[in-house]
């Protein structure tokens, strides 16, 4: 057995831990989505027992939302091995911002399990589903550029391309998370707060007026900035891959969001539409952080 965790958390062990800590968030979000849209919320309406007891009952909400929770120690587990391993590799002396960068994944896995208790036991008040979320996307971000840093992807520029291109990254990584939080909005508005006699954040259509009009905006700026950046500045094949996949994940967001708001929200496009916001705003993390970096190609974050 010792053996076994000495080989799960040594220094070999780092680089598929930061996969498997992104892809466990990554899954995590997800699932936190389906306990949200199928109003499985107050499933267990205790924490951190449901129904006061370790199994949960063998119910359509209750095993949705234990689930839920199961998947969330898998992800604590996961930061916590990512941080020993860190730990092992030295990185404390050598590589002091991916070893911050991995106690912040775990951190912040930890503290979801008593923000997700605190969100049950104030019967899912909007602001505290809101911050369970908000905080899982946060640590779902840092594992991105985590992973970046560690496969070279961050620093991939060849030459250092002009200030603007920075600029550019950070203000599209920003205007992404307003389009989430917008959209976070709009679904704790809206026909699935998580469970049966939750209020309502807001008015559902004036929030989803502004959350459209603010993802509009945000098609529109990045439009303009990939051509301008496909034209003036030839970027490496990394980036025209991130710019790409962020172009494919926005345009099935619009199609699914408009599709959603036809049909009524049924919450299984709901979901998709979560899920696929998550993975945009990951997208968009990820090549707003490669352009962030671009004029320090010739040494890694320290």
């Amino acid at each position: 057995m010792r053996r076994f965790l000495s080989r799960i958390t040594g220094p070999g062990a780092f680089r598929p831990l930061v996969l498997i800590a992104l892809a466990a968030v990554y899954l995590n979000i997800v699932s936190g989505a389906l306990v949200r849209v199928t109003g499985s919320g107050l499933g267990c309406p205790d924490w951190p027992l449901c129904n006061g007891k370790a199994t949960p009952p063998l119910d359509y909400h209750g095993l949705i939302e234990f689930t839920n929770r199961a998947l969330a120690l898998g992800v604590i587990i996961a930061a916590i091995l990512l941080s020993v391993s860190a730990w092992r590799a030295g990185m404390r002396r050598t590589h002091r911002w991916r070893f911050r960068a991995a106690v912040a994944i775990g951190v912040g896995t930890f503290l979801q399990a008593p923000l997700g208790g605190i969100t049950v036991l104030v019967d899912l008040h909007p602001l505290s589903v809101m911050s369970h979320f908000i905080l899982a996307l946060v640590v779902m971000l840092i594992a991105i550029a985590l992973a970046l840093d560690e496969f070279r992807i961050a620093t991939a520029w060849p030459t250092a391309p002009p200030r603007w291109v920075p600029i550019g990254g950070a203000v599209i990584g920003a205007w992404a998370w307003l389009v989430i939080i917008t959209g976070a909005i709009v679904t704790m508005s809206g026909t699935h707060p998580g469970s049966e006699g939750v209020p309502r954040l807001w008015n559902l259509v004036d929030a989803a007026y502004v959350h459209v009009r603010v993802a509009a905006s945000f098609t529109v700026v990045i439009a303009i900035f990939l051509l301008v950046l496909a034209f003036a500045v030839r970027p490496p094949r990394v980036v025209q891959r991130l710019a790409w996949l962020l172009v494919a994940v926005v345009g099935m967001q619009i199609v699914v969001g408009e599709l959603q708001w036809r049909t009524q929200l049924p919450w299984w496009l709901v979901l998709i539409h979560v899920s696929l916001g998550a993975l945009a705003l990951g997208t968009a993390a990820a090549f707003g952080w490669t352009l962030a970096v671009s004029r320090r190609p010739a040494r890694r974050l320290r």
